[in-house]
């Protein structure tokens, strides 16, 4: 037998091999196998056949898929969905586009999905039909929650409840959980309900002076929206009402921090120093932090 006739067999032989694989087994794997088989001139097809022979004589193909199964059912063991929590975080790993798309939008339509950081990996996830079904959850969300700041705003203007605290305490929560979502409210909007809790905590802070995060939550809106001089007045009020506080110092630090006020930033520091009361690690890192700052400082002066 010739080389050609030789050749001409051990393509037929390969390609046989190929197509019968090819329908019983994955494509990569078949295609795998059937490039090693025509790499091997008839050893290959050999090598082959007795590795798929031992395989099944001894069992273990049929060993390595019920355990393949069996880790893909465990994967999402107790995840159903009618339960209260959903390791969607872990549904998003899976390759499987259609198990993916099947717990995650099951989950939305139960409106079983709270977490702001799981919605945002679903809208930007390449599937469009999981991206679609987060959106319309986010804008649900939006949409609800300003309809109870709205209605709660109509019965707190129109008078009924105006003096009850707990109502205005309730409404300023709302507020904040919406401005916390500040991605998805246009720049109008979002400076209107800023000055608006801004308002709110002025007002909760006079009615309330033994709450100190009324104080510490106005300065930090202040400044973010750089009204320094208005969050160094509320820094004095907090520092008068708990002078003994850690909070009325490190509220300053954060204010001369970003109003870039560093002699007065630096005094505030020594201050807490000098404070006797027990610092938090917070308040320590800060201390050791603004201490290397200033020797630096000092270093490229004497430099």
């Amino acid at each position: 037998m010739d080389f050609y006739a030789l050749l001409f067999l051990h393509a037929a032989l390969t390609l046989a091999y190929g197509a019968v694989n090819l329908w019983r087994r994955p494509r990569l794997h078949a295609v795998t196998e059937t490039i090693l088989v025509f790499a091997i001139p008839f050893f290959g097809v050999l090598l082959m056949v007795s590795y798929h022979l031992g395989c099944w004589l001894l069992k273990l193909k049929g060993r390595r898929e019920i355990e393949a199964e069996k880790e893909g059912e465990a994967f999402f063991q107790g995840t159903l969905l009618d339960e209260d929590i959903i390791p969607l975080h872990d549904a998003f790993l899976v390759e499987n586009v259609q198990k993916k798309r099947q717990y995650f939008t099951g989950a939305i339509k139960q409106a079983v999905v709270d977490n702001e950081g799981i919605l945002q990996m679903a809208m930007h996830d390449r599937d469009r039909e999981i991206a679609y079904y987060a959106v319309a959850l986010l804008t649900a969300r939006m949409e609800k929650m300003e309809n109870e700041l709205f209605s709660q705003a109509n019965r707190i203007i129109s008078g009924v409840g105006q003096e009850n605290l707990p109502q205005l305490e309730e409404y300023a929560q709302l507020l904040k959980s919406y401005l916390e979502q500040r991605k998805f409210i246009d720049h109008v909007t979002f400076e209107k309900k800023q000055g608006d809790y801004i308002g709110l905590l002025d007002y909760l802070k006079k009615m309330r002076p033994d709450k100190l995060e009324y104080y510490t939550e106005e300065i930090r809106q202040l400044l973010a929206t750089k009204n320094y001089t208005a969050a160094e007045l509320v820094c004095a009020e907090l520092k008068e009402h708990f002078p003994q506080h850690e909070e009325s110092y490190m509220m300053y630090i954060r204010l001369y921090q970003s109003w870039r006020k560093p002699k007065k930033l630096q005094q505030k520091i020594q201050e807490l120093k000098a404070c006797p009361i027990e610092l938090s690690q917070e308040a320590l890192q800060a201390i050791r932090y603004w201490d290397k700052q200033l020797h630096r400082y000092g270093e490229a002066e004497d430099g």
